[in-house]
């Protein structure tokens, strides 16, 4: 009686942190992290009191040896750089891969119903949009709440394209709100003025229309048109909005003028020059690299100009050769498999009953993860770490469930 009774509150109690996560993490900058911190806590609790590892769980452990395997790579390419205590700070970023298990732990024998998750996704996003809009007709040079920027337009696109996974098998009502926050996430997506996420964004879109086209769309003419429309008015929007004409405008001509030997400096042309110096700074330390936060001082001395700026940068905005000039090709094959081998899961039992909403939400964070790191450093800032961790921790033993 007790147990269950204990059972019972620590369920609900966890319940309302899954969904408080989607509608904080973006909105209230520190709370996204307190509630990890808070099912960290819980999964050492349940380690202790149960006698559970998540190392030896069957439908956490492909979980578990990722998450913590990326972040022992991490600390190894902190550990070879001279000085490495006063690195050891920075090393914090990625505790989230570290304490990963625990959260796994803390959360997977909860039973959420995919439908409540789903709604606290969709508050996330009004909430978001109320924001964003504020601070757009206020005049914000950036509306992205008290966000970076990039960070906000990441974390938007994905809130957005995972709370419409279920959109078809929704009701008259569901689909109304759905549609509501909908709208919010477009508008914040766009005004957010990330060019990266609008990349994401794009990709997105074609991941989505392939998962729902053979179960959803495939033979319905009405569905096909109801897209087509949205798809239409949602460009015209787009491409209405003056700040994104300039933007693109503006990352056209300069890609064009660095490419010409430009010297100006431009958030463009920086980056062509860092991954420029990149490929010819990694052939000199190819298999372990040059030590975490040591990438950009090393960059810097094979840049055609602006040393002294890419040597003050913490990394070279793009994830995938941040990782392999820091840490090497060791580096770059644990974050790999660190976004890849979830997203094969996912595929997997894309077709399994029952299983088609985690599957498809897990292909859509993984895929969308793999593109925020294309312009800057998906798995570096700590709110982005703290989304892909929850969601990772939610949605992989789900369907781990099918395949252990």
């Amino acid at each position: 009686m007790g147990d269950a009774y204990l059972n019972k509150h620590y369920n609900n109690f966890v319940i309302v942190l899954l969904l408080l996560f989607p509608v904080l993490i973006n909105s209230v900058k520190i709370f996204g992290n307190l509630i990890l911190l808070i099912l960290v806590i819980l999964g050492i609790y349940v380690l202790v009191t149960e006698r559970k590892s998540p190392f030896k769980i069957p439908e956490l452990k492909l979980f578990s040896w990722l998450t913590f395997g990326y972040f022992i790579v991490m600390l190894i390419s902190v550990v070879q750089n001279e000085g490495f205590v006063d690195d050891l700070y920075h090393l914090g970023r990625k505790a989230h891969f570290a304490l990963a298990p625990l959260v796994a732990l803390a959360i997977y024998r909860v039973n959420l119903p995919i439908e409540r998750l789903l709604l606290s996704l969709k508050a996330g996003l009004i909430v978001l949009g109320i924001i964003n809009i504020y601070q757009y007709l206020n005049n914000f040079d950036v509306p992205a709440g008290n966000m970076n920027a990039n960070v906000f337009g990441d974390i938007a696109v994905a809130l957005f394209f995972l709370s419409i996974v279920n959109f078809f098998k929704e009701s008259t009502k569901e689909r109304v709100f759905t549609s509501i926050s909908t709208v919010f996430g477009i508008i914040i997506i766009f005004l957010s003025s990330s060019r990266g996420s609008w990349v994401s964004f794009i990709i997105l879109t074609l991941v989505y229309i392939v998962l729902i086209y053979k179960p959803f769309l495939q033979g319905n003419n009405k569905r096909k048109l109801a897209l087509f429309i949205l798809l239409s008015i949602s460009i015209v929007f787009i491409g209405s909005l003056p700040n994104i004409q300039q933007r693109v405008s503006d990352t056209i001509g300069n890609v064009y003028n660095w490419g010409e030997g430009s010297t100006t400096y431009t958030s463009s042309g920086i980056r062509l020059e860092m991954w420029y110096g990149s490929m010819l700074a990694v052939k000199e330390s190819p298999w372990l690299g040059y030590g975490y936060r040591k990438a950009n001082k090393e960059v810097s001395k094979h840049v055609r100009h602006s040393n002294k700026i890419v040597a003050s940068k913490t990394h070279l905005h793009n994830e995938y050769i941040t990782n392999f000039v820091s840490a090497g090709v060791i580096g770059l094959v644990s974050l790999l498999c660190l976004l890849f081998a979830p997203m094969f899961v996912f595929i997997k039992t894309l077709r399994v009953e029952n299983m088609f909403h985690y599957s498809a939400m897990g292909i859509i964070l993984c895929v969308g993860f793999v593109t925020f790191g294309f312009t800057h450093i998906a798995l570096g800032e700590e709110h982005m770490n703290a989304f892909y961790v929850f969601f990772l921790a939610f949605l992989l033993p789900k369907v781990n469930t099918n395949i252990v």
